[in-house]
């Protein structure tokens, strides 16, 4: 069951922190699964995922390169 840090407040800070530490693009996508209701993946992983997601399940992006995050 998720917890209450499961949410994308606590996803986003995670996804920022990743990008910053790799210099990759890194988002946070729902899953649509109730046992892990979003993730953080990065950009290789949402183009093996691509044609699995749509528009609405992103959810934040977090790009090092543009100096700030947008969600």
């Amino acid at each position: 069951m998720p917890t209450g840090f499961m949410n994308v407040t606590h996803c986003a800070r995670m996804a920022v922190r990743q990008a910053l530490r790799t210099g990759e693009v890194v988002h946070v996508v729902a899953t649509g699964n109730d046992l892990m209701p979003m993730m953080v993946i990065d950009e290789h992983q949402l183009f093996d995922r691509g044609d699995r997601l749509g528009p609405e399940d992103l959810l934040f992006t977090a790009d090092p390169f543009a100096g700030v995050a947008t969600g």
